[in-house]
């Protein structure tokens, strides 16, 4: 009976070794893209995925300072998600409004969280049209 008992360990414990190995040869490639390492979803590119948020105040000239400040709260993968969101994005111009030194007090790395907190706060997660949207 010990001797079964034996067997049988060796041969479950064979079969778990042999399924928990990988073949290195047998590795496919894939053709999706990928997150270059340590940028997690903000450093996917490709050519035929629709451009998310953050992708797309960084193709506005209009933008910078925005795109400045979300790289500064680190909110790049954040951001980069395929939503729904909308974004109350202010432009660089209202940003210049702001108080001298605002921004680049906000910037500072002591400051991340309160940058975080207020950048929040121009997101929603939802999409609103621009036609139901009244100003004032």
């Amino acid at each position: 009976m010990k001797s079964i008992i034996t067997i049988f360990t060796i041969a479950a414990l064979t079969f778990v070794v042999a399924s928990c190995t990988s073949e290195q040869g047998n590795v496919e490639k894939s053709d999706s893209p990928a997150a270059k390492p340590g940028q997690g979803q903000s450093g996917v590119q490709d050519d035929e995925s629709q451009k998310d948020i953050l992708h797309i105040a960084m193709g506005s000239k209009d933008h910078t300072t925005l795109v400045a400040a979300v790289q500064a709260a680190e909110l790049e993968n954040a951001l980069s998600n395929a939503g729904p969101f909308t974004v109350f994005a202010p432009t660089d111009a209202a940003f210049a409004k702001l108080p001298a030194g605002t921004v680049e007090d906000l910037v500072k790395p002591e400051n991340k969280d309160k940058l975080s907190d207020i950048l929040y706060h121009h997101l929603a997660i939802s999409v609103f049209e621009e036609s139901s949207l009244t100003d004032g």
